[in-house]
């Protein structure tokens, strides 16, 4: 850990110097040894204080182990933080820990102030010594939360003044708040069923790519399904067997702008998202996600591709917990533009968000490709799923 330090000294310190140089005359003058010895006393303690305030901190280092941590709000958690001493000792410091507002100390009744909050800590650590440090907190928002600055002060020996040492590097601890799900009407009701690649019990479309098996022919089984091999082998006529497939993968993709600024229903469609997510994770459905929050890369949005499982739920909470009120973001109309050239479509596409006429020209174009188009609302603090119908579009316009 390397550290910016300061020296506050108080001005008693000078006045002590003065006073310890005009003794020092005074003595030589009066020829008075018990004046001397306190001339040379208040002078030793004004050195002894200035080098201990110079030099202290020197040996001081903290652990900045990565740790991330995953958290539902509510959820309980704690920064640990380790601080080593090689150097001088350090009697009644104290440890100025600044992080954001997603979490809040449990033990203490701090107001978060500009989206951080201040916690101090006292603590005393020896030569040669480790120290740990545990501040427990809980988590209040959907966010990622970091350990924004450290400052450690330290008093000098004989109260005048402290040393203060300030990291300047974050410490790489996070603390991932995901964001609640609300309920979405309409979820369960708008799904269907389109011929695909996901391996289902009954569908009414085959993986023609290679068969899993044979069965003896029926009159009602079409003339190029039979395999001739099979047949030949087993002197009687065979008939392919495919695996059952379907496609139920989903595009969302979310406009987090509201003209020059970030939309005010914001949380609220994360959550709806956050529902779809979990969702999908139950059904085992793939689907992908765009947000026009600016990123560097190949991709210049936020992109998750196709995904299911566990592990892709995970990557999306965690996607949805870093968007924030700072971030920048992209024209919507270019990340419509830039998904539909570049990057894989699925049979549905969800919008949320705000929706101007030039994004329902760029929507409506993949509907004639065969996508279907729905659209998250949020009322009543809840989310509803609709579908989008270009010929409903246009009645509502005329």
């Amino acid at each position: 850990m390397i550290w910016n330090k300061h020296l506050v000294e108080e001005r008693k310190i000078q006045g002590i110097n003065g006073a310890a140089i005009i003794l020092i005359f005074v003595s030589l003058y009066m020829q008075s040894k018990l004046v001397l010895f306190l001339a040379v006393f208040f002078l030793a303690v004004s050195i002894a204080n200035q080098f201990y305030l110079k030099r202290v901190g020197e040996g001081l280092s903290i652990d900045n182990i990565p740790e991330k941590k995953r958290l539902f709000v509510n959820g309980k958690g704690e920064w640990t933080i380790t601080i080593q001493n090689d150097g001088f000792p350090i009697l009644k410091g104290e440890l100025k820990v600044f992080f954001d507002h997603f979490v809040a100390p449990e033990s203490s009744q701090l107001e978060s102030n500009l989206y951080i909050y201040e916690i101090s800590v006292p603590f005393s650590i020896y030569m040669q010594n480790t120290k740990q440090i545990r501040i427990p907190y809980t988590a209040k928002m959907r966010g990622i939360a970091k350990i924004r600055k450290l400052e450690i002060h330290i008093p000098s020996l004989f109260g005048f003044g402290e040393s203060i040492m300030e990291s300047k590097y974050f410490l790489k601890q996070l603390a991932i708040v995901y964001p609640e799900p609300i309920p979405v009407k309409g979820l369960i009701e708008q799904m269907s069923i389109l011929q695909g690649t996901n391996a289902l019990p009954q569908s009414l479309y085959e993986d023609r790519l290679g068969p899993v098996g044979t069965r003896d022919y029926a009159p009602t089984d079409s003339f190029n399904k039979i395999h001739w091999k099979a047949s030949a082998k087993n002197q009687t006529l065979q008939t392919k067997i495919y695996e059952t497939i379907s496609e139920i993968g989903w595009n969302i993709a979310l406009n987090v702008s509201d003209g020059h600024s970030i939309t005010g229903n914001l949380e609220k469609l994360l959550s709806g998202i956050t529902e779809f997510a979990y969702h999908a994770y139950k059904r085992n459905i793939p689907y992908s996600i765009c947000i026009n929050v600016r990123t560097a890369g190949n991709t210049p949005f936020l992109y998750l591709a196709k995904g299911a499982g566990k592990e892709h739920l995970q990557k999306v909470l965690e996607t949805l917990s870093s968007i924030s009120l700072q971030n920048t973001s992209l024209p919507y109309d270019q990340l419509l533009s830039f998904f539909n050239n570049h990057l894989t479509e699925q049979p549905f596409f969800i919008h949320a968000g705000i929706r101007k006429d030039t994004t329902n020209r760029l929507l409506f174009n993949m509907s004639k490709r065969g996508i279907r188009l729905f659209e998250l609302f949020i009322e009543d603090d809840q989310g509803v799923l609709r579908g989008l119908d270009n010929r409903n579009e246009r009645r509502l316009s005329i």
